[in-house]
């Protein structure tokens, strides 16, 4: 069975050097053959992604290895919808 992978926000990052983790984000920009995630907590962080971890939508979810520099290494990437999170709460009903 595999371990099991924390999802974690940009501020958390730290926490979590050489572990793998899943980032929810908006990808904000891209910069060369990397790009930037803005999590939850509106803070960032570097995706480096692998040849497989490729997006097609501004939400994803990435699956990768927090490096030393608090880049993380990109080993899959989960495209969501780009309407995630402007949905209205369940709670307002």
């Amino acid at each position: 069975m595999d371990k099991p992978t924390p999802r974690i926000n940009a501020g958390m990052i730290q926490q979590y050097t050489t572990s793998t983790v899943r980032l929810v984000g908006r990808v904000v920009q891209s910069q060369g053959n990397s790009f930037i995630l803005e999590t939850s907590d509106g803070n960032t962080v570097c995706i480096n992604p692998a040849v497989e971890c490729t997006h097609n939508a501004q939400h994803i979810e990435v699956l990768g290895k927090v490096e030393s520099d608090g880049a993380v290494s990109g080993f899959t990437a989960t495209d969501l919808s780009d309407n995630f999170g402007k949905s209205p709460s369940l709670w307002s009903l």
